[in-house]
């Protein structure tokens, strides 16, 4: 089956409402001509200068952020650790900022390649190489390199429709490890397809 590319303007709406919509999508990543393909199963949503769990709202509009503020459909990545990343996509309402999580993925096609960046040889469990967002960025051989890359027309990573995911398979939590965020930790912004076995926890 073909599946289209995400369109532009699927990212300019609020990134909550794109957070849950991204939700069985595919991410793919071509490297050196192989597909590594995955479903998204949880991601999260921040919302710009009005949450603080946004670098956005905690830092301002900085040469780092700026890219938040910028047009949607693009790529924002961030380390958390030395090596360790967090892939974005620019999603926000015309004149503000924000952007989506991916979390979790679930591998579809191109494992083996996943499996090499992540120098994993002997016994694994699929369920847990791209469940968590260090460990997408890892598996798909993402760094600050691809900051910026367009997901809508770009073609080291970008975004198709995938599956449709039904309402009830969808379910809301507050987000995971943004314990800064005061009061906005607890906006019920992660999504995820409930009986997933690819979640992060």
């Amino acid at each position: 089956m073909v599946f289209k590319h995400i369109k532009r303007e699927f990212f300019e709406r609020n990134p909550v409402v794109v957070a849950k919509e991204l939700l069985g999508k595919y991410l793919v990543r071509e490297i050196d001509r192989e597909k590594i393909i995955g479903k998204i199963v949880e991601t999260e949503a921040y919302g710009g200068i009005e949450d603080k769990g946004c670098h956005v709202g905690r830092f301002g509009k900085t040469k780092r952020t700026e890219i938040l503020f910028g047009q949607v459909g693009k790529a924002y990545i961030y380390p958390v650790y030395i090596n360790t990343y967090c892939l974005n996509v620019v999603s926000h309402e015309n004149g503000k900022a924000g952007g989506v999580l991916f979390r979790a993925i679930e591998p579809i096609s191109g494992i083996e390649k996943v499996l090499e960046n992540l120098n994993k040889k002997e016994k694994y469990d699929i369920t847990k190489i791209l469940n968590g967002p260090g460990k997408i960025c890892k598996g798909l051989k993402i760094d600050r390199k691809l900051n910026g890359e367009d997901m809508v027309e770009g073609r080291l990573i970008y975004l198709l429709e995938g599956e449709k995911i039904k309402e009830e398979e969808i379910m809301a939590t507050p987000r995971i490890n943004i314990p800064y965020a005061g009061k906005d930790k607890d906006l019920p912004w992660r999504f995820i397809i409930k009986n997933s076995k690819f979640l992060s926890r």
